[in-house]
């Protein structure tokens, strides 16, 4: 998948609900009210935050491009995508973002470490500066090397072996994977900059990224479920195993203790509002949650049949037709 493809995909999803800047919000990763909401809305989860360091600049080039070939139409308050955009095969992809959040940077960074460790005290090297510097990264491979006995002498080749039958059997274009293992480093080869692989592939480096996260998603399923037993302890903190954010998790927590909305809010020193947000995402994760704490049940029929009605979830328009409904059964 292309960033471009990315960027539409999203924007299929969201065309007439939402502003230009929704995908780059949901890419990033916004943990706001709105962006969760959307993830549930228009399912989404693939693709939030798959590249949280994305450059507003670099989007909005992509966002421009779009417009100069008449893929967007000028629309200041919503996407507005044109038919040749609506009718563009997008190719399947493994991303799985609301599942990693991010965290497959950390399995790639631990990777890094090890493999650029490994080459060199395999061939008697003890010496050399280590691709990354943060100090609970280098002391969390520490450990791991410590672990599983990297001075063995065959270790080297076991993990190699591991790391070629895992990644060979994720379901990603081996140019892809190629383009993951550029970015490692050993003895005597240097890792390339995501702008070497670009240039030397053709491509632009956003779309560079995205294979290589695209990759990264695709080995972490096949690590998952199979027996890779150095491959193993990588997985520790990069897997989300609840469907929820954490911070809802914690709002979640005191909720189910009897506390109100507002004393939740004044525990966690947080605003009201998003308090509220994180109930709407318990709502939207949980088919047994009782929403008739927060709005009455004939409300809620009436804004699911508007919404149906209508086909829309943009809440400006739910707002005014349910005033409009109160109003006309008032008079």
């Amino acid at each position: 998948m292309l960033f471009e493809e990315l960027v539409i995909s999203i924007m299929k999803a969201v065309n007439l609900e939402r502003t230009v800047s929704s995908p780059f919000h949901l890419i990033k990763g916004k943990k706001s009210g709105q962006t969760i909401q959307d993830i549930g809305y228009y399912r989404l989860h693939p693709y939030f935050a798959v590249m949280p360091k994305l450059d507003k600049n670099a989007y909005d080039e992509v966002i421009q491009s779009l417009f100069a070939r008449n893929l967007l139409r000028p629309n200041e308050q919503v996407i507005d995508l044109s038919e040749a955009a609506l009718g563009m095969k997008i190719p399947p992809s493994k991303l799985n973002g609301w599942k990693y959040r991010g965290n497959e940077i950390l399995f790639l960074n631990r990777l890094s470490l090890i493999v650029q460790t490994l080459s060199h005290t395999s061939q008697s090297v003890y010496s050399f500066d280590p691709v990354h510097n943060a100090v609970d990264l280098q002391a969390w491979v520490k450990e791991y090397l410590v672990r599983i006995n990297f001075r063995d002498s065959g270790i080297a080749g076991r993990f190699r072996k591991e790391l070629h039958d895992s990644l060979g059997a994720a379901n990603v274009a081996e140019e892809n994977k190629m383009m993951l293992m550029q970015r490692l480093t050993g003895l005597r080869l240097s890792g390339l900059t995501w702008e070497q692989i670009a240039a030397g592939k053709g491509l632009h480096i956003l779309d560079v990224q995205l294979a290589v996260i695209e990759t990264l998603h695709a080995w972490l399923e096949v690590l998952e479920g199979g027996d890779f037993p150095l491959f193993s302890p990588l997985l520790n903190g990069v897997v989300q195993r609840s469907s929820l954010t954490e911070s809802a998790e914690r709002t979640d927590k005191l909720f189910k203790q009897g506390l109100s909305l507002d004393e939740i809010a004044a525990v966690r020193q947080l605003k009201t509002s998003t308090i509220e947000d994180h109930f709407v995402e318990l709502a939207m994760n949980d088919p047994a949650f009782d929403y008739t704490v927060f709005i009455p049940q004939d409300l809620f029929r009436s804004i699911t049949k508007i919404s149906a009605q209508r086909n829309t979830k943009r809440l400006r328009i739910l707002r005014r037709c349910c005033r409009k409904r109160v109003i006309s059964r008032s008079a």
